[in-house]
């Protein structure tokens, strides 16, 4: 007997414009039962995860599996990333704009793209007090709370958000990915080398590869929730591709697979609900 289940919770209106939601992951089995294997896709965001118990996941990495640490930093990804737990376990996960990194926690992520690492060696020994507070906690309304009540003690050190890189990064996302980088330097009113390099500077990629990755998103989410076959030229088109042979050569590099099989197989991937839930 098994079971899993993914939901996601909205952060407080003073946390929304760093924090794109919270979520908790579970599968639940009696004794030693391997879950199915599951698939993260690159979303364009960062991902601050905690095992809420002992057991924690497994995650495929340079050819074999490896067990995760209590509590990880997730940088911007551009691989599809594969998981599994052998037993019980809950994974509570902070969605966080990348910008925030740099106005909330005072960080670039450069090192960190298409990687990740325990959260202490980045943020120093006091992420630790919001990992001991959250262990073991079966109330979700409480992880939240405790969650916000940390986060929300980091907004008195933040920095300005009129910062090119804060301001380039919301510019592709309220464009979906589909305005060009020229486009993108003439309205932020800088040169195309020093956007690429400031880009390289916090995020580790360029802002190329992060409107690639938010246009697969759109496009990976608009499809997620249909009933029958995409067309995928109309995907193609509405999501400024080329043309639907651009969409699922893009597709294929992030995902490594074509889209009507991540279609007809969703079950295997961890993708957005249909709902958030918000706490009274």
């Amino acid at each position: 007997m098994m079971s899993s289940g993914y939901q996601e919770f909205k952060p407080s209106a003073e946390l929304q414009p760093y924090v794109e939601c919270y979520w908790l992951h579970r599968f639940e089995t009696v004794g030693e039962r391997e879950s199915p294997v599951q698939r993260c896709m690159p979303f364009g965001t960062l991902e601050l995860i905690l095992h809420l118990d002992d057991n924690r996941c497994n995650a495929f990495f340079d050819g074999q599996w490896e067990k995760l640490p209590p509590a990880f930093l997730v940088g911007l990804y551009r691989d599809a990333v594969q998981w599994k737990t052998v037993g019980s376990c809950r994974k509570f996960g902070i969605r966080l704009r990348p910008e925030s990194a740099l106005e909330l926690f005072r960080i670039p992520i450069a090192p960190l793209f298409n990687q990740f690492t325990d959260v202490e060696s980045y943020f120093g020994s006091e992420i630790n007090r919001l990992v001991d507070d959250v262990y073991g906690v079966q109330d979700m309304e409480e992880v939240v709370r405790i969650t916000e009540v940390f986060l929300s003690g980091l907004l008195k050190n933040t920095r300005s958000k009129g910062h090119h890189i804060s301001q380039a990064t919301r510019l592709i996302r309220q464009t979906q990915g589909r305005l060009s980088i020229d486009a993108l330097s003439e309205n932020l009113y800088i040169g195309r080398r020093q956007l690429e390099r400031i880009f390289k500077d916090h995020y580790g990629t360029t802002p190329k590869m992060y409107q690639r990755i938010i246009r697969f998103r759109n496009a990976y989410e608009s499809f997620c929730s249909m009933s029958s076959t995409p067309n995928w030229a109309e995907v193609s088109y509405k999501f400024g591709y080329s043309d639907q042979a651009h969409f699922i050569r893009d597709f294929k590099e992030f995902t490594q697979e074509i889209p009507t099989n991540i279609f007809q197989d969703r079950y295997q991937y961890f993708r957005l609900p249909d709902k958030q839930v918000r706490f009274a």
